[in-house]
């Protein structure tokens, strides 16, 4: 879960602007009176990055444009196009310089616009947005009726507890701040009690590389506001997810070892594994819990990466309460923990994705290269009926971490049953799908693309959905999961704000709502009461 600059494919033309000319054909009968203004985009490099085709009709002075379904003709010269049929104003002229054709960015974004909304078959639509007032959004989970939010403000070292009974009008009941439990407080996770009552919140207290400091569990009463139990974790506490019986927390305790100054970990040299915890609590008392922890031995799991440093990263639990799967992330794994013996069952390790890919930082979206890359995922959710796992293969490592062109992340969802075997590879269905919309993030290319970072799934009116966050492309992918070992793709949406981190299923409605973390937005998308899908 480590955050980096956010770039967006359409609005971000340094680069398009930089190669458009080389990459333009010469129009027959252009004009070359202008000189290109520092705004416009090279409209040919615009549209063939988003896997489209422009012509140029000489004869009537204009460019026609094909694109995911799109037709659009673009007189130059005139601040007007046709998008599908429809005489289209627009804010200022296309025009051609040295044989290549310009327009503005809001010009480009009402063909993306349109792209957008053609393509959504999700039955889902962005409904509404809200900033955090401070500015921190990561993590999100809401109350068993619904109506209430909490979201984690990670460095900010508190969580806000939301009201979004009325999406017209949400706002901050309360934020709660940990300093008084540890100066150094931050929160990574979040969830709360089945009987809505308390809020559990998981608290790293400024552990480093050099120093061990044990995190915080923190049970919040949401009726004061008030810090009524705090538990002791492990060093460095990532992800916790409550059994939906109610019964048990389990706790993600990652231990990182980050060296702050470098912003690095030296996985080689590290000397303090990670673990999984479980809360256990007492007829459901989360003020009653006892905890049990899992140390991680990764030494029998072929094909694992640094096995004598396990990371925990993010947890699900499967619907029957009896299961519940873990990320190690760095560790390009899995492990299966039995919840009824409270031990591991089995850890297995994901092996390789290959897939075509784009892989050069250029300007030019097109995926015609050869990846090879471990799977390393974030986020984890079960299917509905608890057989399979599913995955959001962010990647986390290096480029080329051990020097064998095997890249970090998947840039894809995998769907794997459990024990282990691979039943889906979505390959690189996600990259393809923001290119199409004019979102693919070209200047991730040579790292790990759209970024998938996390998912989660739902059943909401009769359907089983997957909703898919990736990070880079600002968008929420969604995924029809009839059959969990062949999700069907229907579509995404854009986020309102940077770096969807968390993507949560609000409790008893149809609603998802993505925490973005670079601007600290809430995007919640809802069921559209028109659509049947």
């Amino acid at each position: 879960m480590k955050k980096r600059n956010q770039w967006l494919a359409v609005m971000s033309m340094t680069a398009i602007l930089t190669t458009g000319a080389t990459s333009y054909t010469p129009m027959a009968n252009a004009a070359n009176t202008l000189e290109p203004a520092n705004d416009h985009v090279v409209l040919r490099t615009a549209i063939q990055n988003m896997q489209g085709k422009v012509t140029w009709d000489g004869s009537k002075q204009r460019v026609d444009i094909q694109v995911g379904g799109i037709q659009a003709q673009l007189p130059i010269g005139t601040a007007t196009a046709t998008i599908n049929g429809v005489k289209t104003p627009l804010d200022s002229k296309s025009y051609i310089a040295n044989g290549t054709t310009y327009v503005s960015p809001k010009t480009l974004k009402l063909i993306t616009n349109q792209l957008i909304l053609n393509q959504n078959k999700t039955g889902f639509e962005q409904t509404a947005a809200f900033q955090m007032p401070g500015g921190k959004a990561e993590i999100s989970a809401s109350t068993p009726d619904g109506q209430r939010l909490l979201v984690t403000e990670a460095d900010n070292g508190s969580i806000s507890v939301l009201d979004i009974a009325d999406l017209n009008n949400i706002n901050v009941l309360k934020t709660v701040s940990f300093h008084d439990l540890s100066v150094k407080a931050e929160v990574t996770s979040v969830t709360v009690s089945k009987d809505g009552k308390y809020g559990l919140a998981v608290i790293r207290t400024g552990d480093t590389n050099t120093e061990a400091n044990k995190g915080l569990l923190a049970i919040v009463d949401l009726t004061t506001y008030k810090t009524v139990k705090t538990y002791e974790l492990g060093i460095g506490p990532d992800s916790i997810a409550l059994s939906p019986d109610g019964l048990h927390a389990v706790i993600a305790i990652e231990d990182e070892e980050l060296n702050k100054a470098a912003d690095e970990i030296d996985y080689a040299n590290a000397k303090r594994p990670g673990s999984i915890m479980i809360v256990s609590f007492a007829g459901g008392n989360v003020l009653e819990g006892e905890i049990t922890n899992l140390p991680v031995a990764l030494e029998n799991v072929a094909g694992a990466s640094y096995l004598h440093d396990p990371q925990p990263e993010y947890v699900a639990i499967s619907p029957d309460s009896k299961t519940a799967a873990v990320t190690l992330q760095e560790n390009n794994a899995i492990a299966v923990v039995d919840m009824e013996t409270k031990k591991i069952s089995s850890i297995f390790s994901l092996g390789t994705t290959s897939h075509q890919a784009d892989l050069k930082d250029d300007g030019i979206v097109q995926f015609t290269e050869s990846l090879t890359a471990r799977y390393e995922p974030d986020g984890i959710a079960f299917s509905a009926d608890g057989k399979y796992l599913l995955t959001a293969n962010e990647g986390d490592l290096g480029k080329d971490e051990f020097d064998d062109a095997v890249k970090a992340g998947g840039r894809n969802i995998a769907v794997w049953d459990l024990q282990g075997k691979r039943m889906y590879d979505s390959q690189n269905l996600i990259d393809e799908a923001t290119a199409k919309t004019g979102l693919y993030p070209d200047d991730r290319s040579p790292n790990k693309g759209s970024e998938v970072e996390n998912l989660t799934v739902a059943t909401i009116e009769g359907k089983t959905y997957a909703a898919v966050a990736s990070e880079r492309a600002d968008a929420i992918l969604f995924f029809d999961l009839a059959d969990p070992v062949n999700p069907a793709y229907l579509g995404l949406i854009p986020t309102a704000g940077e770096s969807p981190e968390g993507i949560h299923r609000v409790n008893g409605r149809s609603l998802f709502v993505s925490a973005d973390e670079s601007t600290g937005t809430l995007s919640f998308f809802e069921k559209n009461r028109a659509s049947n899908l």
